[in-house]
């Protein structure tokens, strides 16, 4: 849900207001109904897509395991000595621009624990479909070590080693990201019980039920230009330069814009010693307004095709997107912070890069979460790729109290990491996250005003919420290019004050033609905006 709250800083969305007061609510006593108003927005699995070659400007296919014809998601695909490149999507495609490249450009296909496979554009005619062979050997044929080192300690060894492997650099890096949302509202019923607020009467409470999407599906597309600077304590750490943002929308969102309308109105009429406060039950809290921010957001929206908003909040939002590559967050990372909750098991050993890593399967045991595979540096200790998801039956938080439900029913994890110049750099990482929360409780929104003794009720409004929602929400980060700069080159670089968004209600591959991103999903393609 964290990351959800970032993407309001980057996207408007259906009843932002209102969701503010909402989440003040319940961020501050069940972490749950922040999600109240959370209705828009969404990303959608999907089915392998077919494949097709285009050797004037495209070519795309899909990379398989070659004995068990599984896919083979996040695999590397390079163009031998042209520093261009792309990796393959969660489904195993890829989409890689080939303009100004010839047939006999040689593109490698690169998968960790699996043999590389280097093919000519011109064989590529032939086949879409790239089949890796797995090569995993028997590290006591090759090693003999001096120390009997288990695979739980070899794990540890990742955070202690943690600071020597991934050093901040000054770096200008061509990124891709993209994220994804999707939103189910399987049940909603909003009963009106009282209403001192004229905008705000059962008829309208009414309209704010029926318009709310039941279900939703977005997604946003980011290309461009990161800066980092290599000072730990730099007052800015990221800059951002976009070339290109697209983002899937329905346009027809008028009636829940106007809605919205209503909301923003009544929280600018907020006077002096005037404020808001949001009760549940013997629950409440203030809320806080910051009508200069949200009018320098409104502001910002230029037109319903190209809006243009603050680069500012695009930064933080990948600031932090960005944490997860850094190991911080226990919680994902449970299984390098907590080795005593899983049971690990050393596979054997391969080649990343030219240099010789560790392969190891882990389970939970009793009080753990995850199983996967991580991949881990023989001489450095450091994590070059893991890939992990909740074991069977095991979820993150679940939360039942007092009328309010949440649980976190999905999350799975890939990462990898490249060794530049003697330290290990983000490649890609890509996450999934899913949710589930209801909530059955009267809610009121009160504007009060500031008195001596007791302050005042100036106007109320009164709900019964029943509600079940389910959300997921997915990124995807792809380094695409690398490069080392000064420090006095992330100073110079000025960051724009508004990044542009191009909004579509449907996929249109003309949007990317001459760019290599992730490939994008079957789902993608085929969606439409709901008439």
């Amino acid at each position: 849900m964290h990351t959800q709250l970032y993407f309001f800083a980057f996207k408007k969305k259906p009843y932002f207001q209102f969701y503010k007061v909402i989440n003040k609510l319940l961020s501050k006593e069940f972490l749950t109904i922040l999600i109240l108003l959370s209705f828009a927005a969404g990303f959608s699995q999907t089915n392998i897509d077919s494949t097709n070659i285009s050797l004037n400007k495209e070519i795309s296919g899909v990379l398989l395991d070659l004995d068990k014809k599984t896919i083979l998601p996040y695999a590397n695909i390079v163009v031998l000595h042209k520093n261009k490149g792309s990796i393959t999507n969660e489904k195993g495609q890829f989409l890689l621009n080939i303009e100004k490249l010839s047939k006999k450009d040689t593109i490698s296909f690169q998968y960790i624990g699996y043999e590389t496979k280097n093919l000519t554009i011109s064989q590529l005619d032939r086949s879409a479909v790239i089949y890796l062979k797995e090569n995993t050997y028997n590290l006591e044929e090759i090693f003999v070590f001096s120390n009997n080192l288990n695979p739980e300690s070899i794990v540890k060894k990742v955070l202690e080693n943690k600071h020597s492997n991934y050093k901040i650099t000054s770096s200008k890096n061509q990124t891709f990201i993209r994220r994804r949302f999707v939103s189910d509202i399987d049940k909603i019923d909003i009963k009106f019980k009282k209403s001192s607020f004229s905008q705000l009467n059962e008829k309208m409470i009414d309209l704010i039920e029926r318009k709310l999407p039941k279900h939703s599906v977005s997604y946003t597309d980011f290309l461009g230009n990161l800066y980092f600077s290599g000072i730990k304590n730099d007052s800015t750490q990221l800059k951002i330069d976009p070339i290109k943002m697209v983002s899937l929308k329905d346009k027809d969102l008028a009636d829940v814009e106007q809605l919205e309308s209503i909301f923003e109105k009544m929280f600018a009429d907020t006077k002096e010693k005037e404020y808001w406060k949001i009760k549940s039950g013997i629950i409440g809290g203030k809320v806080q307004i910051n009508n200069e921010l949200d009018k320098e957001r409104r502001d910002s929206l230029k037109s319903i095709n190209e809006r243009e908003f603050k680069t500012v909040y695009y930064r933080n939002s990948t600031n932090h997107l960005l944490k997860y590559s850094s190991f911080d967050n226990k919680k994902e990372w449970d299984f390098l912070y907590h080795t005593s909750r899983y049971e690990f098991t050393l596979v054997g050993g391969t080649v990343v890069n030219e240099e010789d890593v560790y392969v190891i399967d882990f389970v939970p045991k009793k009080s753990g979460k995850f199983k996967g595979r991580v991949y881990i540096a023989i001489k450095s200790f450091a994590l070059v790729r893991a890939d992990y998801e909740y074991a069977e039956g095991k979820t993150g938080k679940n939360i039942h109290l007092f009328g309010v439900g949440y649980s976190e029913n999905m999350f799975s994890g890939s990462i990898s990491f490249e060794k530049r110049n003697g330290t290990y750099q983000l490649k890609y990482f890509s996450k999934k996250e899913g949710t589930g929360m209801s909530a059955d409780r009267n809610l009121s929104l009160i504007k009060k005003k500031k008195r001596f003794l007791l302050d005042k009720n100036l106007n109320e409004i009164k709900v019964r919420i029943n509600l079940n929602i389910r959300e997921e929400y997915s990124v995807e980060m792809l380094i695409l290019d690398h490069k080392e700069i000064s420090n006095n080159q992330f100073n110079d670089f000025k960051q724009k004050e508004f990044i542009k968004m191009i909004y579509v209600d449907q996929f249109d591959d003309q949007l990317w033609k001459g760019y290599s991103i992730i490939e994008p999903t079957k789902q993608m393609r085929d969606y439409k905006k709901m008439e």
